[in-house]
Order: C-alpha cells, then sequence, then structure tokens
C-alpha cells in the first residue's frame, strides 16, 4: 500500500476535524488565524515489513517569516517549515513512535489506533501549543532537554523569536541561555552570526 493510499483511509476522519489535504506537503493540514496545524504521515516499506509513523505540527508564520530571514532557507522551505513537530510518543510516551506491519490487513487495526489517539489527545496537543504563550514554554523551559525533530540551530531561532513576541519579561534571559548554549556546544561562525543579526533585528522591531 502507498502513502497516499494511508491517507485516503483517513480522509472523512480528517475532514470532520477540518484538515484538508495540502497536496504540496502530502499531508493534512488545517487552517487558522496564527498559521497551521498538520498531520504528518511517514510510510517506509522494507523487503518484508512496512514502517507507519505519524507526527503532528505546528506552523506559526509570525515565527517562520522572521526565522527565515536569518537562516538559509533552500527552494520554497520557508513557505513549508514547520515551528514545531512532535511525535506520537512525544506526546503521550505510552503511544507507540510507528507501527510495524507485516500484513497489510494490519493497517485497518492501526487506522483506528491512531484516530482514537488523535481524538483523546493529539487534537488537543495541536490546540494547546497553537497558543503562542504554551508553545513558548515548550521551546525556552529547558534548553537541556532537546527537541528531537528539529537541531538547535533551529530551536535556537524559533525560541528567542517565540521569547520576545510571547513571553518578552523573560526575553534578556531566555536570550543569555541560548547565547551560552550556543557556545556550549561550539557552534560555526557563521550560525553564531545568523543568531546575532536576529538578535538585532528584534531588538529593533519590537522596541518597548
Amino acid at each position: 500500500m502507498e502513502k497516499v493510499e494511508v491517507m485516503q483511509l483517513h480522509r472523512n476522519f480528517l475532514e470532520d476535524f477540518g484538515f484538508t489535504l495540502d497536496k504540496s506537503i502530502l499531508h493534512y493540514a488545517k487552517d487558522n488565524v496564527y498559521g497551521k496545524q498538520i498531520v504528518f504521515f511517514h510510510l517506509t516499506q522494507q523487503k518484508n515489513v512496512t514502517y507507519l509513523e505519524y507526527n503532528l505540527g505546528i506552523r506559526i508564520e509570525k515565527v517562520e517569516y522572521i526565522v527565515h530571514k536569518f537562516l538559509p532557507s533552500l527552494g520554497d522551505y520557508r513557505e513549508k517549515s514547520v515551528t514545531l513537530v512532535e511525535t506520537m510518543d512525544g506526546i503521550d510516551e505510552s503511544f507507540p513512535r510507528r507501527f510495524v506491519i507485516h500484513d497489510e490487513q494490519e493497517i485497518p487495526k492501526h487506522i483506528e489506533t491512531v484516530e482514537k489517539f488523535l481524538v483523546k489527545e493529539g487534537f488537543r496537543w495541536l490546540d494547546r501549543y497553537m497558543e503562542g504563550e504554551a508553545l513558548e514554554k515548550y521551546f525556552n523551559e529547558d534548553l537541556d532537554s532537546p527537541i528531537v525533530t528539529q537541531n538547535f540551530t533551529y530551536r535556537s531561532a524559533r525560541g528567542i523569536v517565540l521569547a520576545k513576541i510571547y513571553n518578552p519579561e523573560r526575553y534578556d534571559i531566555v536570550k543569555d541561555e541560548y547565547l551560552r548554549k550556543l557556545d556550549e556546544i561550539q557552534v560555526t561562525p557563521f550560525t553564531l552570526a545568523c543568531f546575532l543579526n536576529l538578535l538585532a533585528y528584534l531588538d529593533e522591531e519590537f522596541q518597548a
């Protein structure tokens, strides 16, 4: 079974919750005033087994617009980039990160499991982190706790933009923490320069 075929099995369910198929990224997306919520599908086929994985994503338009002024982007990536992607087991550790499929007849059972998870946990998670204050805390509460779906260059850029917009009282503290962490992991001079240019932009653009 191909990825598109699996996606079609979710179509009626996801459309009932306001999601539509975004053909540009081959995932389901739901637009709102802040950006969009996304349900990602990953189907990996090997000789004797298929792996089916789902991720949930959030794109905050304002954040992505600013971040990609200062980070190199290939092609139209800036229009497709996602502020946060989380694995299912990252939302609920009792849920598997991916399903191992030995026979296509197993797929309907996994479809049902995923849809129940989305109703119980997934959609609530998406709604919660579309709120900028909650997303800022997710990024910046503990910089030593990795966000497994993105590297620290993007995490630091998005995190500092979120702090400036949604938690300006802690902006200077968060800024110092990111600078410390970037120095600790010894990023390239280019990466550091991009971050410093971003800081200068934020300080100029969002003056109190």
